[in-house]
């Protein structure tokens, strides 16, 4: 008997990733449990009880207060958000302690709980060895967010979008590279007859100005939202996405949707040199991504226009499906495949 299937939650964000994990337990009669840790973040979960007690009544979650260390089972953290308290889990020796990767955090704290974990749930082998993180307790199995249904129809009732236009989702960059991200380029969309999604983060925010231009064009921003997450369901609806290397170049794969980044992140990130100045770097090595430093002076939407005819003359869906047969995967079971491992 496995016993329950334990989760801290310090951050909504992981929701993303718990979420289809809690399902599939469901399907097998597993009861999970939430153990809520303040983050003090702007996506801490103390600041959500409604959406919470929401997303446990429909999955049946029980929200605890019962100490980590006094779960039976299985318990699943985020990399090494609450690092402590999967101490003290460590100590009680009363489970299997599973830890899930976010993004690409993993480059930078992996060493932090790798002697803690029983299990590591990286995104795929490869990218493990690329970065040096070949482990033993490492689990290749999928990334359980992409467990996860969604239905473009709905998505674009659910936000009021224009289902008779191509979509651009441009996700905005930090606050810290905004001076280099070529923002004229939303008028060049709207000028193609495009409808401009805006996805941001609530640490990284528009300019009132920028939203007022978005609302003048029928163009619509967002920041996040927590389980489906608003990126996964924007990029149901997308056609395109513009980047500035985030990291959703990640979910652009796996959503399989073409990209134009801009190559503008710096070398040197809070007071240091970074070891990976892009992660994921490889990811942007195909057909499906234009990866470019900027855009001069003189660019047009004519030139936008040629932009995207020059990415979809390619065959994208079989880019797409080596991107995913080198670096990632391709399959949707990932939690099947990880609560076989971690019940047999």
């Amino acid at each position: 008997m496995v016993g329950n299937l334990n989760f801290l939650l310090r951050e909504m964000t992981h929701l993303r990733y718990y979420i289809p994990i809690v399902k599939e337990g469901n399907k097998r009669g597993l009861k999970s449990k939430f153990r809520i840790i303040p983050s003090n973040k702007y996506n801490c979960p103390v600041m959500f009880p409604e959406f919470l007690q929401k997303i446990a009544l429909e999955n049946n979650i029980e929200i605890t207060d019962e100490h980590p260390k006094d779960f039976e089972g299985v318990y699943f953290c985020n990399e090494n958000s609450g690092i402590e308290w999967t101490k003290k889990v460590k100590d009680s020796g009363k489970c299997k302690i599973v830890v899930s990767t976010y993004q690409t955090d993993f480059t930078i704290c992996y060493q932090d709980y790798a002697n803690l974990a029983d299990y590591i749930i990286m995104p795929s082998k490869n990218i493990a060895e690329f970065y040096e993180l070949g482990n033993k307790k490492n689990l290749y199995v999928g990334i359980p967010k992409y467990d996860i249904d969604l239905n473009k129809q709905h998505i674009e009732h659910k936000y009021g979008l224009d289902s008779n236009k191509k979509k651009v989702l441009i996700v905005w960059p930090k606050s810290r590279d905004l001076h280099k991200f070529p923002i004229d380029i939303i008028s060049n969309f709207d000028d193609l007859g495009w409808q401009v999604l805006v996805k941001a983060r609530g640490k990284d925010p528009i300019s009132t100005k920028t939203q007022e231009y978005l609302l003048q064009n029928n163009n619509k921003w967002f920041y996040d939202g927590w389980f489906p997450h608003t990126s996964q369901e924007l990029l149901e609806v997308s056609d395109l996405v513009v980047n500035s290397g985030s990291t959703i170049i990640e979910e652009c794969v796996m959503h399989e949707v073409p990209v134009i980044n801009f190559d503008i992140k710096p070398e040197v990130r809070h007071g240091r040199k970074q070891k990976y100045r892009v992660t994921h770097s490889y990811l942007y090595d195909y057909d499906f991504c234009l990866n470019l430093k900027g855009l001069d002076s003189s660019f047009s939407t004519s030139n936008l226009r040629a932009m995207i005819g020059f990415l979809f003359q390619s065959d994208l869906k079989s880019s797409f499906k080596q991107c995913k047969k080198e670096w990632l995967y391709d399959h949707k079971n990932s939690c099947k495949n990880l609560l076989d491992v971690l019940i047999s």
